[in-house]
C-alpha cells in the first residue's frame, strides 16, 4: 500500500475501534437506540473511507501493469467482484 493511503486507512482504523468500543458500552448499558444506531452509522463511514483507500492504493500501485499484462481480464473481474460486494 502507498504510506499515505495506509496512514489514512489506519487512522480510520483506529477510530473504528473507538467507536465499536463506544457502541458495546451503549448496548450493555441499554442506552436511547437512535444514538447507538448513530454510532453505528459513523463506523460505516469509517470502514468505506478504509475501502476506498485501500481501493484507491491498489489501483495507483497494480492497475497499471495488471491492465498491460495477460492478467487483464482476471484483475478486472477481481476488481468487479471487490467493487460489487461493497455494495451489499
Amino acid at each position: 500500500m502507498l504510506p499515505s493511503y495506509k496512514v489514512k486507512a489506519v487512522a480510520a482504523l483506529g477510530r473504528l475501534e473507538g467507536l465499536a468500543k463506544k457502541v458495546r458500552l451503549m448496548i450493555e448499558n441499554d442506552e436511547y437506540c437512535p444514538s447507538i444506531l448513530q454510532q453505528v452509522l459513523a463506523m460505516q463511514g469509517h470502514i468505506k473511507h478504509v475501502q476506498e483507500h485501500v481501493l484507491e492504493s491498489h489501483l495507483h500501485t497494480c492497475a497499471q501493469k495488471k491492465l498491460s499484462s495477460k492478467e487483464k481480464d482476471a484483475f478486472i473481474h477481481e476488481l468487479v467482484t471487490v467493487i460489487g460486494l461493497s455494495k451489499r
